[in-house]
């Protein structure tokens, strides 16, 4: 039986860089891999966005719909016949600011056992990276303000997710449901190299070190959005602008962040 490892994210954690250097390096890892991004517009975009949107609201309706996006995402895996790695920072559930969500992915648990059905008889196994909490949530802060419109500033978000709980939390309900064999936890500061994200995750995938060795690093790194960028868009949050109005203008925002970083650098 082939393996399939579901890459749950989570938000900021390199997610995106991670992705890029997959589909960088596509071809390369093709003899081994087959891997599934969130490309614009693929069953794969489409199962991650299904996966938040429930999570925010977990009804009959929403239920359903992962569920579809899942067989789609199964009908393309199936017929492969070799090992796919699925990668979605979205999968376990909307992040924290994102509407009512003040806890660490309250609905994981469901999304899995949606995950694990709709995937028979292939047996996902899933993998988690973490990251050290207070820098995490600044990262998520800014995210939120800039994604979602959410109004408050850094010490605001901190107090309102006071109780948001723990990684260790969140890794032993997720044990708890599909064992121990079938998790992996690795933490973002034990990536040995920022230019070539996921070597914790390839290596768990079954690369050896000369496979490694002959994968590109990514091309362009994220770059970290300045916090007077972030303050600039949290205060027009708050404005009369329609939501597509904001939009462009956070377009513009984030072309242009050296002019609110510090002394231009």
């Amino acid at each position: 039986m082939p393996r399939l490892i579901i890459h749950l994210g989570v938000q900021k954690t390199g997610t995106t860089s991670f992705q890029a250097r997959l589909m960088q390096n596509a071809e390369v890892l093709a003899p081994r891999l087959a891997v599934f991004t969130p490309v614009r517009g693929t069953p794969t975009q489409k199962l991650g966005r299904a996966g938040m949107n429930f999570s925010l609201d977990p009804d009959a309706v929403r239920e359903r719909l992962l569920v579809e996006a899942i067989t789609r995402v199964r009908e393309e895996i199936l017929p492969l016949g070799r090992d796919c790695l699925i990668s979605h920072e979205n999968l376990p559930g909307a992040v924290l600011g994102n509407g009512p969500t003040r806890r660490l992915y309250p609905q994981i648990g469901r999304i899995i056992g949606m995950l694990d059905a709709g995937f028979a008889p292939l047996v996902p196994e899933y993998v988690i990276y973490t990251r050290e909490m207070a820098g995490w949530l600044q990262s998520v802060h800014a995210q939120v303000v800039i994604s979602d419109r959410y109004l408050g500033t850094f010490d605001q978000f901190r107090f309102e997710m006071a109780d948001c709980g723990t990684w260790a939390e969140l890794e032993e309900r997720v044990r708890r449901q599909v064992g121990a064999d079938r998790l992996r936890v690795f933490r973002l500061e034990d990536e040995p190299d920022a230019a070539r994200p996921g070597q914790q995750i390839l290596r768990f995938v079954g690369l050896n070190e000369a496979e490694l060795a002959a994968l590109t690093g990514v091309e362009r790194l994220n770059i970290r959005v300045p916090v007077a960028a972030v303050e600039f868009v949290r205060q027009l949050n708050g404005s009369a602008l329609e939501r597509a109005a904001l939009q462009d203008v956070v377009r513009v925002v984030l072309e242009s962040l050296p002019l609110f970083a510090k002394d231009g650098a």
